[in-house]
């Protein structure tokens, strides 16, 4: 019998197959994603984390194809429910950007224009979403999305200006901004980095509420391994512009098998340490004007080889449905 057809279910959402972005600056070519391959589920958290520099944020712009203009090469395959994106014009990629995707960025102090108000910015927002909404209905569910975002005295928010607000509020608003857009994919770019220790508790906490409503796929970028386990049902690790592993968040956290992921949770702090050595990785994060002929991650690992310092290990599906980048993950797990 022929296998059956995998069913809408258990199909990705999105599948990235060997993505390539490239930059021209005054050093040369900048090689910023280094042939990412990489699946979001349906209905899914996927957390990325990483070292600043290793492509996550870059990663989100390809998905969203908001990129820069020195930007000389984007290509490989973004699959988005069984449409290819890459090589859209920008008028056909246009509709994707707020509709089926939608975007919570990095910085709230900077995302928001500071000459609308609130409500200015949700109703327009909204009028994109559903062109025919009278105004009122507009402000209506643009109320509601504030208060389901945790946001007291919505009407006085509506009618203020982003200058008025707190950080904490104003990251509060740029995630009622995405979620009133309703999108298939959202993705979250740290959106604590800005934050405070005490608000940041508040946005995960609204996250984590927020996940059990809202039915799409969420891609949450963070350099925070304790909320990508709090929060993510999958994770990817990445390093240099490359994927290094990935696989279930529970057991890539519990047995990882790469050793730029080992490296991460062995600086990750314990609330439970008393004194000691803060662990850090020696050496840096490899400059994207190299050149790419060997693991990326060889000049800073303890277990790297000759033939590690020579060949490119591939992204290799291993148990459990995980993929590790490493010639001797079979010897180090």
């Amino acid at each position: 019998m022929p296998d059956a057809m995998p069913s809408a279910a258990t199909t990705p959402l999105v599948r990235v197959r060997n993505l390539r972005l490239e930059a021209s600056t005054q050093r040369g070519t900048a090689h910023i994603l280094r042939g990412v391959s990489l699946d979001i589920g349906r209905g899914r958290i996927l957390g990325v984390v990483g070292e600043s520099g290793s492509g996550k944020s870059s990663l989100a712009s390809c998905l969203l194809r908001l990129l820069p203009g020195n930007i000389t090469r984007l290509d490989g395959s973004i699959e988005f429910d069984g449409t290819e994106l890459i090589g859209l014009s920008e008028s056909a990629m246009a509709p994707w950007r707020g509709a089926r995707i939608a975007m919570i960025f990095q910085d709230p102090m900077t995302a928001l224009n500071p000459l609308f108000t609130v409500a200015t910015h949700l109703v327009d927002v909204l009028k994109r979403r559903h062109p025919g909404i009278a105004r009122a209905d507009a402000l209506g569910r643009a109320r509601e999305a504030l208060v389901s975002v945790g946001i007291a005295d919505p009407d006085l928010r509506l009618a203020a200006y982003p200058h008025q607000l707190s950080g904490g509020m104003r990251q509060r608003v740029m995630i009622a901004m995405a979620l009133l857009m309703q999108p298939d994919l959202l993705l979250a770019d740290e959106p604590t980095t800005a934050l405070d220790a005490t608000v940041e508790a508040q946005i995960v906490d609204l996250l984590e509420g927020l996940r059990r409503k809202f039915a799409g796929s969420i891609v949450f970028i963070s350099h925070h391994l304790g909320l990508v386990a709090q929060l993510c049902d999958d994770l990817c690790v990445m390093y240099g512009g490359t994927v290094v592993e990935t696989g279930p968040v529970a057991e890539v956290l519990a047995r990882p098998r790469h050793p730029y992921t080992r490296a991460l949770l062995e600086c990750e702090l314990d609330d439970d340490a008393q004194g000691g050595r803060l662990q850090s990785i020696p050496g840096e994060v490899q400059d994207p004007v190299a050149p790419h002929g060997a693991c990326v991650f060889a000049p800073r690992c303890s277990h790297a080889t000759e033939r590690c310092r020579g060949e490119v290990p591939p992204l290799v599906e291993i148990d459990g449905g995980r993929r590790v980048a490493c010639l001797r993950h079979g010897e180090i797990a």
